[in-house]
C-alpha cells in the first residue's frame, strides 16, 4: 500500500512560495498523514533523513531496547517524530503545532461518502475530484520512477487553491493549483455582485495556459535568460455560458524555498528592485513592436496575438468596469475615512476624489490605448510603443533566487546576482511598458524606496535598462535611434497617466480590501498580508500614492 504525507497551513499561494513556515500564525496548523510505517517515507526535497530510511526491503527495526531518541532501533520508535525533527530543522516548524499524525492511504478514485481529508489532500485532485495519481506526475513532468508523493502545505486563495507536492523516492517538486468556481466563496461572490467578472476570470485562466504553452514564451524565456516557470500541465474546462462551472488545474515548475526562492513582502533595497525593473525591460523589448520576434518567427507571433489579451493588466478598465471612474468621488468621500489620521491635514483631503473623477475616463483610455476597438481614437501614435505586458507585476508575483559562480582559476570571492522568477500571468496581453511599470512601482516597492528621488532614480533605471534592450532584441539598431524613438518624456509622460489612472481602482475599488494596516518591522502582519498590495497594507505607500496623485493633477492644472 502507498501513502500520502499531508502537512498543510491555511494562508495564501504566495505565502506558500515565501516558506511562511518560519512565521506562527493564529489560525495555523499542521496535520501529518503519513505513510508512518512505510518504507520510503522522505518528507524534505533533497534532504534523506537517516533517521527514517530503510532500504527497500526492510520495515524500522523495533527489538532494541536502546531509547536515544534519534535511534531506528528504539523500540518504541515512532518515525512521525523523526518527520518532525526534520521539519523543525529544515523549516523551524515549532513541535506543538503538529496536530495530527493518522496513516492515509493514496485514493485514486472518487472517496466514499463520510471521508475526511486533510486541507492538501482536498486540492490535490483532477477536474471531476478523484486524487491525483503518481502516474499523473510522472508522466507529466517525465519522471521515471515515481512510488508515491507528499503534499505540504495547503494554500487558500480568494480564487484558487495550490499546494506543494514532493515526488519519492527521488525528491523532485512541482507547485498544483486547482481553480474550481464552484467551490470558492468569492466566485459565488462575484456571480452576484459583478458576474462579468467571472466570465473575465475564466478567460484569464486560458490567458495563463496559452502564453505559459506558447512558442514565444519559450524564444523569450531562451533570447533574454528571464525566469518564468514551465508549466507541466493544464487542465481546462471553461464554461463561458455559465463561468461558475469553470475549472482549471496547473501543474508548475517549483520556485521552491528549498531551492533557496523567497519573496518579499515589499521590496525595499536596491537589489530586487533593479532585479524586477532589469527583468521587464527584457520582456517589453524583446517584445517591442518591431523587434526581431516580429520579424523573424511569423507563425510565434501570431500564436502570441491569440493567445493573450488584447489589452493586458488588471488594471485596465474594461477589465474592471468601463464606468468605474464615475465612483471615484463617491468612494473617495468614504474611503478617505479609514486614513483621517494620516491623511486629513493633507490640502487635498476634500477634493481629491472630485479632482481624479474629472480626468479618470481619459486616463484608462490613454493609459491603456489598445483596449478598445476604434483605432481612430490614437491611430498609430501608440502602435510603435506597443508591446507585452505582465500586466500585474504586484509584489506577490515576484519570487527572488540569488545565483552564486565561482572562477576555480580565480582567488576572488565567490560573486552572486540576485534572480528574479515572475509567475501569474492572468492578466497578461498588450500594452504600453510604462503601465506596466506605473503598476510595479506603486504595487510592490515599499514607500521608502519612492520617496525623495527614489522613484525618479528607479525610473531612470528601468529606462536605461530599455534602451539597452531595444537594440539588443532589434527594435531599434543603435542606442541613438533608441533614444529618439522613445524619449524620456515620452515615457514619463505615459508613466504618470498610469499612475493616476491605478489611483482610480484603488480608490474605487480595491480600498475596500484595506483590513489590517502593516509595517515590515512586523513580521507575522508581513505574513498574513503578503498577497496584498501595497496600497492594501501599508499605511506608508498609501500616503506616498495619494499625495503622488494630487501632485500629478495640480501639475495637469486640476
Amino acid at each position: 500500500m502507498k501513502y500520502i504525507i499531508c502537512i498543510g497551513t491555511l494562508t495564501t499561494t504566495t505565502a506558500l512560495l515565501a516558506n511562511l513556515f518560519a512565521v506562527p500564525q493564529s489560525d495555523g496548523f499542521v496535520t501529518l498523514q503519513s505513510a508512518a510505517k512505510h518504507k520510503r517515507i522522505a518528507p524534505d526535497v533533497g534532504r534523506l533523513h537517516a533517521d527514517i530510511l530503510e532500504s527497500t526491503s526492510q520495515e524500522p527495526r523495533v527489538n532494541s531496547t536502546n531509547t536515544s531518541p534519534n535511534s531506528r532501533s528504539n523500540n518504541n520508535y515512532d518515525p512521525s517524530e523523526a518527520v518532525i525533527r526534520l521539519l523543525e530543522e529544515t523549516h523551524q516548524v515549532e513541535r506543538d503545532r503538529v496536530v495530527g499524525f493518522e496513516e492515509l492511504p493514496l485514493v485514486e478514485s472518487e472517496p466514499s461518502e463520510g471521508t475526511t481529508y486533510s486541507a492538501a489532500d482536498n486540492i490535490v485532485r483532477d477536474l471531476d475530484g478523484n486524487s491525483l495519481s503518481k502516474e499523473y506526475f510522472a508522466n507529466a513532468m517525465g519522471i521515471a520512477n515515481v512510488d508515491s508523493y507528499v503534499c505540504r502545505d495547503a494554500f487558500r486563495d480568494f480564487m484558487s487553491n495550490a499546494c506543494r507536492v514532493h515526488l519519492l523516492p527521488g525528491g523532485e517538486t512541482a507547485f498544483y493549483k486547482r481553480i474550481h468556481f464552484e467551490s470558492l466563496d468569492h466566485a459565488k461572490e462575484k456571480l452576484k455582485t459583478a458576474p462579468f467578472k467571472l466570465y473575465r476570470d475564466a478567460q484569464s485562466y486560458q490567458v495563463v495556459a496559452s502564453f505559459l504553452s506558447s512558442s514565444a514564451c519559450q524564444l523569450m524565456k531562451e533570447k533574454t535568460g528571464v525566469c518564468i516557470p514551465e508549466l507541466y500541465d493544464v487542465r481546462s474546462e471553461p464554461d463561458y455560458d455559465d463561468p461558475i462551472k469553470s475549472k482549471f488545474s496547473f501543474l508548475f515548475q517549483d520556485f521552491s524555498p528549498a531551492d533557496g526562492w523567497y519573496q518579499e513582502w515589499l521590496l525595499d533595497d536596491i537589489e530586487s528592485c533593479e532585479a524586477a525593473l532589469s527583468t521587464l525591460a527584457k520582456i517589453h523589448a524583446f517584445f517591442w513592436n518591431g523587434s526581431d520576434f516580429w520579424k523573424e518567427n511569423k507563425d510565434a507571433a501570431a500564436e502570441l496575438e491569440a493567445s493573450v489579451w488584447k489589452s493586458g493588466s488588471y488594471v485596465q478598465p474594461t477589465a474592471q468596469g468601463e464606468h468605474q471612474w464615475k465612483k471615484v468621488a463617491s468612494e473617495w468621500a468614504t474611503k478617505k475615512l479609514r486614513f483621517e489620521t494620516e491623511l486629513s491635514s493633507k490640502d487635498y483631503w476634500d477634493d481629491l476624489g472630485e479632482r481624479l473623477q474629472s480626468v479618470a475616463e481619459d486616463c484608462g483610455k490613454f493609459a491603456h490605448p489598445f483596449a478598445y476597438d476604434d483605432d481612430s481614437v490614437f491611430g498609430d501614435e501608440y502602435q510603435k510603443y506597443r508591446t507585452f505586458t505582465h500586466g500585474d507585476p504586484k509584489q506577490a508575483n515576484l519570487l527572488f533566487h540569488r545565483n552564486t559562480s565561482t572562477n576555480k582559476s580565480s582567488k576572488a570571492k565567490p560573486s552572486s546576482k540576485l534572480q528574479l522568477g515572475l509567475i501569474d500571468f492572468q492578466w497578461s496581453g498588450f500594452g504600453l511598458a510604462a503601465t506596466d511599470i506605473a503598476h510595479f512601482l506603486t504595487s510592490a516597492v515599499h514607500a521608502d524606496m519612492l520617496v525623495g528621488d527614489g522613484e525618479e532614480f528607479l525610473m531612470r533605471y528601468y529606462y536605461d535598462e530599455l534602451q539597452k534592450y531595444l537594440v539588443e532584441f532589434g527594435a531599434c539598431r543603435t542606442s541613438e535611434e533608441a533614444l529618439q524613438h522613445y524619449s524620456y518624456d515620452t515615457y514619463v509622460d505615459q508613466y504618470e497617466i498610469a499612475v493616476l489612472d491605478l489611483c482610480r481602482l484603488v480608490i474605487a475599488y480595491t480600498w475596500s480590501r484595506f483590513t489590517e494596516p502593516v509595517e515590515k518591522a512586523d513580521r507575522e502582519g508581513c505574513a498574513r498580508t503578503m498577497n496584498k498590495t501595497s496600497y492594501n497594507k501599508s499605511i506608508t505607500n498609501t500616503v506616498w500614492l495619494m499625495t503622488k496623485c494630487d501632485e500629478l493633477l495640480t501639475s495637469r492644472g486640476v
